[in-house]
């Protein structure tokens, strides 16, 4: 059962090391062994191989970092984000999505076979059938200029605030992704975490967002999710005991989603699985 993960050796890029989510995953790939590299704006304090500084909504930034990054990578994880509110509409998206996007098709070609993506999307995002058109149209504005030229004239996101939105591009692009990698032999999948105690949720707190609202999509059992247990999922889904598994937004949310399909809950996001 020795290096049952795979990842004992392999370079794997992580963006949002510094906290949360990002930060239990990067944890969890140094105990097994992988080459980390990390990304974020604030300061990594994890033993990592090569951490460096990136704002993810900075094409220049991502592009400075490329250059430091490794030839042959096995797995990339999208773990940077941030709340809407307190971060404005455009930044929001842009960090959530659309320099996510540019990070990844910018490593692809170094993805190993075998090797994947994953993404950290949303149970906010679980609305995107609704919105499939809107987002769709946004996907379609391939460069990153493009995009954010879209999100700067203020164009309408359709059923979704700029959070919900960014969270439903992941998930969309995820599915549409998975065709064209598996022809490569390569896997993209993200996970919809439920409420997640975090400096993500403290912000949120911090914009009048409190507890008595997220609560409402908490599972039956009433417990927010810890970092860790997202980072454990994330970094479960792209190990190679899941090496079969791509173009899927995972729920990881003990079971919420679940009572929402099965009607024995109220659809507060318009979620469909």
């Amino acid at each position: 059962m020795d290096n049952i993960l795979g990842y004992k050796d392999q370079n794997v890029v992580i963006t949002g090391a510094a906290s949360g989510m990002g930060a239990a995953a990067t944890e969890l790939l140094i105990e097994a062994g992988a080459n980390v590299y990390a990304l974020d704006i604030g300061e990594v304090s994890a033993p990592v191989t090569k951490a460096l500084r990136v704002n993810i909504m900075d094409k220049a930034s991502i592009d400075a970092a490329l250059l430091e990054l490794p030839d042959s990578i096995y797995g990339l994880f999208n773990c940077a984000g941030v709340p809407h509110p307190p971060t404005p509409a455009y930044e929001t998206i842009m960090i959530n999505f659309v320099g996510l996007r540019y990070l990844t098709e910018q490593l692809l070609p170094r993805i190993a076979q075998g090797g994947g993506i994953a993404s950290i999307a949303s149970t906010a995002g679980m609305g995107w059938r609704a919105n499939l058109d809107t987002v769709k149209s946004f996907l379609a504005l391939e460069s990153f200029e493009a995009a954010s030229d879209w999100l700067r004239a203020e164009n309408e996101l359709g059923e979704a605030d700029a959070y919900g939105f960014s969270k439903q591009c992941i998930i969309v692009y995820t599915m549409q992704m998975a065709g064209e990698l598996a022809k490569q032999h390569k896997r993209i999948n993200c996970i919809a975490p439920s409420p997640t105690q975090s400096a993500f949720m403290d912000n949120l707190n911090s914009a009048g967002v409190g507890k008595d609202v997220t609560s409402l999509f908490c599972p039956s059992n009433g417990d927010f999710a810890t970092g860790t247990d997202m980072g454990h999922a994330l970094v479960a889904i792209n190990s190679k005991l899941a090496g079969f598994i791509s173009g899927c937004n995972i729920p990881v949310d003990y079971g919420y989603c679940a009572e929402i399909t099965m009607e024995q809950r109220d659809n507060l996001l318009g979620i469909s699985l």
